[in-house]
């Protein structure tokens, strides 16, 4: 029987999911719906000098919040089936989806890592370092 490894790429904008079962590969993208504009709003005084009326930021930060742990969620759903996990990509998502995967009860793949990359990496390059990485693991 022949083990499933799957890397994921992933950003704030998608992830793909790299299936490698023996010499075949396939790729998946998920999308992650993440709300990416600005707080807009704000009203101008109605005196001269006066203060300005700001908006919270505090209901954008909370949404984008929830918007992240259901994107972790549809990620870790989509490679249960699989035997070994890696994790790579740019910037701070993949490790908020590490943590995800870290406190999670349910999670049966083994994490084998998660790696810094480049963020403009094309399908074949993300192929071949996953190919890498788990040869060499």
């Amino acid at each position: 029987m022949k083990k499933t490894k799957i890397a994921i790429w992933l950003d704030f904008r998608n992830a793909n999911l790299i299936t490698l079962r023996g010499q075949k590969s396939s790729i998946t993208t998920i999308d992650s719906d993440i709300d990416t504009s600005k707080p807009k709003g704000g009203a101008r005084a109605k005196l001269r000098y006066g203060a300005t009326d700001t908006i919270s930021e505090k209901h954008y930060l909370e949404r984008r919040k929830h918007q992240e742990k259901a994107y972790y969620e549809k990620i870790m759903e989509a490679v249960q089936a699989a035997n070994e996990v890696l994790v790579f990509g740019p910037a701070e998502a993949k490790e908020g989806l590490v943590k995800a995967i870290k406190a999670s009860t349910n999670f049966h793949p083994a994490l084998k890592g998660y790696e810094t990359t480049h963020s403009r990496l094309t399908e074949n390059q993300k192929v071949a370092y996953a190919r890498d990485f788990f040869a060499n693991a």
